[in-house]
């Protein structure tokens, strides 16, 4: 397809090309629903700056057939100077890989010296330090707000946006005395509130690597990923709910015994909050389950599970199998192992029926021992695209397509007035 474009689109600002272009157009129902259609929203990008007319072309093909599905982005960093090594970036709606090149050494315009996290089922990445608390949740983190950091110290707290307000809980040091400690920043007032601190059932697990989260605008939901106890907490009030077993079974006519899931995380999927399981045990993986979570009542009801052959691909990839990751954004779950990103899994929800596919992450190929990785995901329009070029400090190239085909296809797009 690249080489389509190519062929099809003149030298952008080569003025007497694009005369030749308006003298010998391509009739726009054609060039709409059967070209600019089949292009990534990398080429699409391109192809808007011809002219006018391929300008309106472009909007018509997004109309015609819209990118809406989210993007998967991984960073690669050094375990310890933080600098980011690589970026690769996924998109289902192409499904090409796409290489996030840095022209500035590869670095966050963060203001402290912490590590680069992210947060569950969140297009947020931030660092955390005693001097400063800096956090990014546009699609391609190139805007960051720095604030003073909470007012607890805390080495791997359970972070979330809700809305214009962040939630900082848990997380905290040894020589703290409460473990518990809830601040949440209101980003209008830039002011730290201290909120209720939270539930005692959760004092041995309350940092981020135990805890999966999944926010709404004003409420957040915490889920202990080895015993599934989940609770939610109210932004507008700044309290609590009271602690559930959640109990997951295989059919939603109750029959069958509780399914035995071992490592749990939790997502909003279209507003739905959708429980993800790793069933069986842990040197012996039977499956991976979902499940819709009543967020009233926390009942659980079954809504799919994993292909059995792919279940095999998830396993081999990553044998045994003790934790897995999830990013969740629109209709769209990716899933994969935090620490050896080799197989991205993807299943999305439509209309009731699940869609599964996996993608290899080229990823690997440049993979270096002393990394360790980040991930987000998120919907990624033209005009996010467009702005992330303009900076003049990224490029983005094709690094392969899912017929696993390596090609090359990069370009800088100029400032737009």
């Amino acid at each position: 397809m690249a080489k389509a474009m190519k062929r099809i689109l003149p030298k952008v600002g080569d003025e007497a090309a694009q005369a030749k272009e308006e003298e010998a157009p391509i009739h726009g129902d054609v060039l709409e629903a059967m070209i600019l259609t089949r292009l990534t929203l990398l080429d699409l990008v391109a192809a808007s700056l011809v002219s006018k007319a391929w300008q309106c072309s472009v909007s018509t093909s997004l109309r015609i057939s819209p990118r809406v599905r989210p993007w998967f982005i991984v960073y690669a960093l050094h375990h310890r100077n933080h600098s980011l090594t690589s970026a690769f970036a996924f998109d289902p709606s192409s499904h090409v890989w796409l290489r996030i090149q840095n022209t500035h050494n590869f670095h966050f315009t963060t203001t402290t010296t912490g590590a680069l996290r992210y947060s569950d089922s969140q297009n947020l990445l931030y660092t955390l330090s005693t001097t400063g608390f800096s956090f990014s949740s546009d699609p391609f983190h190139l805007t960051w707000h720095h604030v003073k950091p909470p007012l607890v110290w805390r080495e791997n707290p359970i972070v979330a946006r809700l809305g214009s307000r962040l939630l900082v809980a848990g997380g905290t040091c040894d020589f703290v005395d409460d473990p518990l400690a809830v601040e949440m920043y209101d980003i209008a007032s830039g002011k730290w509130d201290t909120c209720q601190p939270m539930p005692f059932l959760l004092k041995d697990s309350a940092t981020s690597t135990w805890i999966s989260t999944a926010a709404a605008d004003n409420k957040v939901y915490l889920l202990e990923k080895r015993s599934r106890l989940i609770c939610s907490f109210d932004a507008e009030t700044k309290t609590w709910g009271p602690t559930f077993n959640l109990n997951l079974i295989s059919n939603p006519n109750n029959i069958n015994p509780p399914v035995s899931v071992f490592h749990s995380t939790i997502g909003f999927i279209d507003n739905r909050l959708v429980l993800v399981g790793l069933m069986g045990e842990t040197e012996d993986l039977h499956g991976l389950g979902l499940w819709e979570i009543d967020q009233n009542t926390y009942e659980c009801r079954p809504i799919g599970e994993m292909p059995s052959e792919m279940v095999k691909r998830l396993r081999n990839a990553n044998s045994p199998l003790s934790t897995m990751s999830t990013s969740m954004e629109g209709g769209s779950i990716y899933i994969y192992d935090p620490r050896n990103p080799e197989k991205i899994f993807l299943c999305e929800l439509n209309e009731g029926i699940c869609e599964w596919g996996y993608s290899v992450n080229p990823m690997v190929k440049d993979r270096k021992s002393m990394e360790r990785f980040v991930f987000t995901s998120s919907r990624v329009r033209m005009g996010d695209l467009r702005n992330a070029l303009s900076t003049g400090n990224r490029t983005f190239t094709v690094e392969s397509d899912g017929d696993g085909l390596s090609r090359s296809h990069s370009f800088t797009v100029p400032c737009l007035s």
